[in-house]
């Protein structure tokens, strides 16, 4: 490619940002080299996924919250942040985030590296510090990436609602679908789709625990409410779509 095109290009990416948008869409937490990104995300996510976002995103203005939403492919992380206005740090498998090319950016992002097998203490504590620091840290509760969790939810596991309880902050649902149904990560990327998403409100908690420790029945109860959160917004994403199929079925049925 000749050098003054791709200078240009490059100048393009990184200037569009403050030339395209106006300033009442520019997310405050969002700043330097994280909106040039911020901006090439959703392009993204519109264009290739056109990117359905059914509501705003329920997280709080400030201060720290979790994100919890079902896990249909590699790019659900990308989705969320497009539709939320906060930095959403997540957590990333170990082996990308210690591979050379990633790190520097999953350090920039405030990437939580993780063990595929879920049990990870420092992980945990990673977590936390991150919450405690004010910031919201997404995680996917079913643990792994379940191509079909866009129709059928997996099961939850505990280590959502153990960080949900020992941190004490908001807990906000999404309900991903319509993503690439694929777990492989080039697939997912390259893949066109139609992907939707729907955000809820907190999920109450009030009535648990607040200090550990927190048996194993308390961790059940919560995990499993979490859960039902999510699937409340399946539900709720359902039967708008009933309700528009029957809106069409009785005009086309219109003499």
């Amino acid at each position: 490619m000749n050098p003054g095109l791709l200078l240009s290009l490059t100048a393009a990416v990184l200037a569009g940002p403050w030339i395209l948008m106006p300033t009442s869409s520019v997310r405050p937490e969002i700043s330097g080299l994280l909106r040039p990104l911020d901006w090439l995300n959703r392009l993204y996510c519109g264009f290739w996924h056109r990117l359905q976002l059914e509501n705003r995103c329920l997280l709080p203005e400030r201060g720290p919250a979790l994100l919890i939403a079902n896990h249909t492919c590699s790019v659900d992380h990308m989705l969320l942040q497009a539709g939320c206005r906060r930095v959403l740090g997540f957590m990333i498998a170990r082996e990308y985030f210690e591979n050379r090319a990633l790190r520097p950016i999953c350090v920039l992002l405030g990437c939580i590296p993780v063990r595929r097998d879920g049990q990870d203490l420092a992980a945990t504590r990673a977590a936390l510090r991150a919450l405690e620091q004010g910031k919201v840290v997404p995680v996917f509760p079913e643990g792994r990436i379940l191509p079909t969790s866009g129709r059928d939810l997996g099961p939850g596991r505990q280590g959502v609602a153990f960080l949900a309880l020992h941190a004490q902050v908001p807990v906000i649902p999404a309900f991903i679908c319509g993503t690439p149904a694929t777990n492989e990560v080039w697939k997912s990327l390259s893949t066109p789709s139609h992907s939707r998403v729907i955000f809820g409100p907190p999920v109450d908690l009030s009535d648990m625990p607040s200090a550990p420790p927190f048996d194993r029945t308390v961790l059940t109860t919560v995990t499993e409410r979490l859960m039902d959160a999510i699937r409340t917004l399946q539900k709720q994403l359902l039967s708008e779509d009933d309700a528009l199929g029957n809106t069409a079925d009785r005009r086309d049925n219109d003499p």
